[in-house]
């Protein structure tokens, strides 16, 4: 590889083809490989069942196998827990879940259709990052720009995840990629990709609409006083808004007829006066981004990036499409802020890698300078380099370590499903008695008061039931016979949300037959 520093990163106007012919053989064989790599560790996972509680991933399982089984309507996106309503939810577009449909319907249901086209979706999503990057990046930065995205443990994680943010990751990419492509050279095929992917990225995810304020500054930057007179900037706004908007006023009417909603209307994540009392906001965002974007060690070449490369285009790029990702944050930072919530950040992922290639870029910098001085070289200089170039060489070999560690771990560990997964196989045969069924949720709301999103979708999906949920601090035998009264037949009781009531267990015995028993969850037949 050619590891020869150039002060000038190539204008984005450069072609990726015309890169590609650019680059030495040795680059685009270790390109090739770590495309390949990334592929190898990615596709482990590929067959793995909805064998973790994971409510996300039961939940777009459920709106898939219901669109197979019920009615292919892309309009009518429905969920299990859905009570004695038809179902129909608020949720992102469903062209995810309608995808995994469509291959039900031809293959039969099996859970990892949904994997396979998140497979798909990440490898896409990898050859659009590598264009990207290739348009910023020399021969040495851009090889490590491609492997801090590709083996980062939260990409890799979502990359057969049954959710829908492989699908927005890859749109989100490539709007990013022809949008910039767009501004340089004003194509009008450019113009046209950009927009519509950029619809589709805000159809796919409505927190990926932070990405227009990136494209804002940009266009500012171009056109100056007059971007408002640009007609082409109101077609683009228009093209990109008018589905997604379209799609989520529609999306918020499924709400207020039949009251499902899949984490939106259902849960308040927005920013309030205690953001500014209570420093678990702030913590929350920064060690997120710290540990799942960063993962830690690389943050020293981001920040080397910063420092000596300011000026450069890569970075200037970078550091807007970060500060607008944390609008996002921080005015959903009632969401953002949580661990569990750690996915809203793969936002972040592709700039800090373009920043951490930069960050290489300049490494590299000081590393050849340190053999490119007379006699006359300050030894106070030499030594301050070399230190930098020990420290920034130690931060690179972490980060992939780290990420080696975690790859490790997806390889060779054993991945045991959840203890509920068996469970739910167990308490099936059960269920001899057709009808709905009861299932303990989370909490009503979150510990400063505001309401969250506690429907729990597996059980109804491992069990094949459709149902209700309720909150942990509703339950009480009162609530029990509401539900019996709805059409309830089965109530499946998680041990470790009864435990938040006192007694309740025991009251739930006394008035209640017990039909099946296993470490965390009790079912009884609450109507006969």
């Amino acid at each position: 590889m050619d590891f020869k520093v150039e002060r000038e990163f190539p204008r984005i106007s450069v072609r990726f083809a015309a890169g590609w012919m650019e680059m030495s053989g040795k680059t685009k064989f270790i390109l090739i490989l770590i495309f390949l790599v990334g592929a190898a560790v990615r596709l482990p996972d590929v067959r793995r069942p909805i064998d973790r509680a994971s409510w996300r991933e039961c939940d777009l399982g459920a709106v898939a196998r219901n669109y197979a089984t019920e009615s292919m309507n892309p309009l009518r996106p429905r969920i299990d827990w859905r009570g004695t309503t038809p179902g129909d939810a608020e949720m992102e577009f469903p062209l995810y879940p309608y995808l995994t449909a469509i291959a039900y319907k031809i293959f039969g249901v099996h859970d990892y259709f949904g994997r396979v086209w998140s497979f798909l979706f990440a490898l896409g999503t990898l050859l659009f990052f590598f264009r990207l990057a290739r348009e910023y990046l020399t021969d040495a930065a851009l090889v490590f720009a491609c492997a801090f995205f590709a083996f980062n443990p939260l990409i890799i994680e979502f990359s057969t995840a049954i959710q829908p943010e492989g699908l927005m990751l890859l749109f989100y990419t490539a709007a990013v990629f022809y949008f910039l492509k767009w501004l340089e050279n004003e194509n009008p095929r450019d113009f046209a990709a950009a927009a519509a992917l950029t619809a589709l990225t805000l159809l796919a995810k409505a927190t990926a609409a932070h990405i227009g304020l990136f494209f804002g500054v940009l266009l500012v930057q171009k056109y100056g006083r007059r971007v408002f007179r640009e007609t082409r900037v109101w077609i683009f706004g228009a093209a990109a808004l008018v589905p997604a908007l379209g799609w989520y006023v529609y999306a918020k009417s499924l709400w207020k007829t039949y009251g499902n909603s899949l984490g939106v209307s259902n849960e308040y994540h927005w920013i309030g006066a205690d953001f500014f009392t209570n420093s678990y906001f702030v913590k929350g965002i920064l060690f997120a981004e710290f540990s799942v974007v960063w993962v830690f060690f690389g943050l020293a070449l981001g920040v080397l990036a910063l420092v000596r490369g300011f000026r450069e285009k890569v970075v200037r790029h970078a550091l807007l499409w970060t500060a607008a990702i944390f609008v996002m944050y921080l005015a959903a930072a009632r969401t953002t802020a949580d661990e569990w919530a750690n996915y809203y950040h793969i936002f972040a992922i592709a700039p800090a890698a373009l920043l951490f290639g930069a960050g290489v870029g300049r490494l590299a910098e000081v590393f050849a300078s340190l053999f490119n001085f007379g006699t006359d070289f300050p030894f106070s200089d030499k030594l301050r380099k070399t230190l930098l170039v020990v420290a920034g060489g130690f931060a690179v070999l972490a980060v992939f370590a780290f990420d080696a560690r975690a790859i490790r771990a997806r390889l060779l560990e054993e991945r045991v499903p959840d203890q509920s997964f068996a469970c739910a196989a167990k308490i099936k045969p059960a269920l001899a008695a057709d009808g709905l069924i009861l299932v303990s949720g989370g909490h009503c709301r979150d510990a400063d008061g505001y309401a969250v999103a506690y429907n729990a979708s597996f059980m109804f999906y491992w069990l094949e039931r459709k149902g209700f949920n309720v909150c942990a601090e509703e339950q009480s035998i009162q609530k029990v016979r509401e539900f019996a009264a709805k059409g309830a037949r089965y109530f499946v009781a998680q041990k470790s949300m009864l435990a938040l009531k006192p007694n309740f267990a025991a009251e739930l015995r006394q008035n209640f037959q017990v039909v099946a028993e296993c470490d965390d969850f009790l079912v009884f037949e609450i109507k006969s």
